[in-house]
């Protein structure tokens, strides 16, 4: 059981008379616009996740600091469906103005590309990297039923089992934890049967019921259930221990070396936003979340801050997608 210290799961009026009258105006008008320091009004976080969900609560936590510091109200607004594709075209497709920002996700910058055969935007060449603001570790769990207290018991379990009697549960098709839990297969030679849900609560809760046996889910999705001993925490997905869960250990330190799976949280703009702005929201963020107070905050939801420059979180995406695109070979996914 972990401990409850442990987490602290927190909107025209334009009269003229003739063309001649008002050209001049217009055009000064407009350039005055384009001197304004940047934010002149509201600008907009696009979350492809309903809210109440880590990409919301990490975008709101954000957009709440910017409008601190910068003067204007940042907004968040949510536009979910299709694995996050539907937010992410148009954030792609919109005035690159500077006022419109996509919060993603490993499924919106190169997951979906494996899983939707008619992708709309291209992440790498329509969307800007402005900086990641956090990455999330995964938890594998089993249902308080079954036997195994660690992953090496677990690993043992199933290899007594028939081959695919053991389920594992996921938030869907092509999610990290999907993925996640591939990676995990392919790297012990575990067969298991994928039971996708449609997001991370229903699946929990057939975790709990017993219907599926495991998950690698995002620790935000499953900390209060195993802190309050609904699951059976075995693992945490990592490099190194988690530092909020020092006593849980790493996939890796138990039997499967070299393991490693998180997820990250980024913000990113229309490929043709101007490079200023980027800059200047780029080290607003890099500043909040490295300081004692976001670190802290963004800690108590269960992430690490990351930040960085535009170019590493280009460089840390890469990595990850080619991580991804091999797993996504092994467990023969193919894009419908």
């Amino acid at each position: 059981m972990i401990r409850r210290s442990t987490f602290d799961l927190s909107r025209r009026s334009l009269m003229f008379g003739s063309a001649a009258l008002v050209a001049s105006p217009l055009v000064a008008r407009t350039g005055a616009l384009a001197q304004q320091p940047w934010p002149a009004r509201s600008p907009r976080f696009v979350v492809p996740f309903a809210a109440g969900g880590t990409t919301d609560i990490l975008a709101r936590l954000v957009a709440q600091k910017m409008s601190e510091e910068m003067g204007q109200q940042f907004i968040v607004e949510n536009k979910t469906g299709a694995g996050g594709n539907i937010a992410a075209d148009y954030v792609s497709k919109i005035e690159p103005d500077g006022y419109t920002f996509l919060v993603g996700t490993p499924g919106t910058h190169g997951i979906n590309p494996l899983v939707f055969k008619s992708m709309t935007y291209d992440p790498a060449k329509d969307l800007a990297p402005v900086t990641i603001i956090a990455r999330v570790p995964n938890l594998m769990s089993v249902t308080p039923s079954l036997p195994p207290k660690s992953v090496a018991e677990f690993l043992a379990f199933v290899k007594s089992k028939p081959p695919g009697e053991i389920l594992y549960g996921t938030p869907g098709l092509g999610s990290t934890a999907h993925l996640s839990t591939e990676l995990f297969k392919s790297m012990t030679g575990l067969d298991m049967t994928h039971v996708p849900y449609k997001g991370s609560a229903p699946a929990v809760s057939d975790l709990i019921a017993g219907r599926i046996h495991v998950m690698i889910d995002n620790l935000p999705a499953v900390a209060s259930f195993a802190e309050a001993g609904s699951v059976r925490p075995l693992a945490i997905s990592t490099a190194a221990r988690w530092p909020l869960l020092p006593n849980i250990p790493t996939i890796a330190e138990s039997g499967v070396p070299n393991y490693e799976a998180s997820s990250y949280f980024t913000i990113a703009a229309p490929v043709k936003t101007p490079p200023d702005i980027i800059a200047k929201l780029n080290a607003s963020v890099n500043a909040f979340i490295k300081s004692t107070d976001g670190t802290e905050r963004i800690r108590k939801l269960g992430g690490d801050p990351v930040g960085g420059s535009p170019a590493d979180m280009t460089a840390y995406i890469a990595r990850e997608n080619e991580k991804w695109t091999k797993v996504a070979a092994f467990a023969k996914i193919a894009p419908e």
